[in-house]
């Protein structure tokens, strides 16, 4: 069940221009081999996903900030500031599963036609109530920042979805867990404050003890998943 007022060429169009943005305001990292290496871990799974037929892209951008982020229709991109943290391909895999995981879910296109809807709440308030419209451009200003981050639901979606498509390709969701600890020692006092990812990505709850609950509940659990650390 979702919420959705755009159809997905538009919602493809919408995430190759914000793409667009992010790139030429981060900038590419100058590694021809490591965008590759991203780009087929990413594809593997993606193809594996709810929405195989999307545009799927995978770009690591030149920042510093321990970030990755999903775009609308398929522009997934990490930092390099998050690789630096990683210690397998295996962490790296669940990052990207996450950030697929809120392009198949549609969390962009939902938190949109939220916002949508809020809006035309708004422009109805204020055709029956004329006092309102000296507000209307403070309040739309707040509802598009309003609707700007993913939810708590769409956290723990996006997790349970990057869950299954890195065991899917064949990976260690233990790993998963590990990347979790990454984060949470980034985000508790470390020189650099909280990492953006946990800012961009709210905590849907103790995300390490979700995933342990995940792999307990995962019946047959092969012995021999790839972890590959070199």
């Amino acid at each position: 069940r979702e919420l959705s007022l755009i159809s997905e060429s538009q919602e493809i169009s919408m995430g190759q221009q914000a793409a667009a943005d992010a790139v030429r305001t981060m900038g590419l990292v100058g590694n021809s081999a490591l965008s590759a290496y991203v780009t087929s871990l990413g594809m593997t799974m993606a193809k594996r996903s709810e929405r195989p037929g999307l545009p799927w892209s995978f770009t690591v951008v030149d920042d510093p900030a321990v970030n990755a982020f999903a775009l609308p229709g398929g522009p997934v991109f990490v930092t390099r500031g998050i690789l630096t943290y990683m210690t397998s391909e295996a962490e790296l895999v669940s990052v990207l599963g996450h950030e697929i995981g809120h392009i198949t879910a549609k969390h962009s296109v939902n938190q949109i036609s939220r916002a949508q809807v809020a809006q035309l709440g708004l422009g109805v308030g204020m055709i029956l109530s004329p006092e309102l419209q000296r507000f209307g451009n403070v309040a739309s200003e707040g509802l598009g920042v309003l609707f700007l981050k993913f939810s708590r639901d769409h956290e723990t979606q996006a997790d349970e979805l990057g869950f299954r498509y890195m065991l899917q390709a064949g990976y260690d969701p233990h790993e998963m867990q590990k990347m979790f600890q990454t984060l949470d020692r980034l985000g508790g006092g470390s020189a650099g404050g909280t990492p953006e990812w946990l800012s961009t990505h709210p905590d849907p709850g103790n995300r390490v003890q979700a995933t342990a609950q995940r792999i307990a509940a995962t019946p047959n659990l092969p012995s021999n998943l790839k972890v590959d650390r070199d």
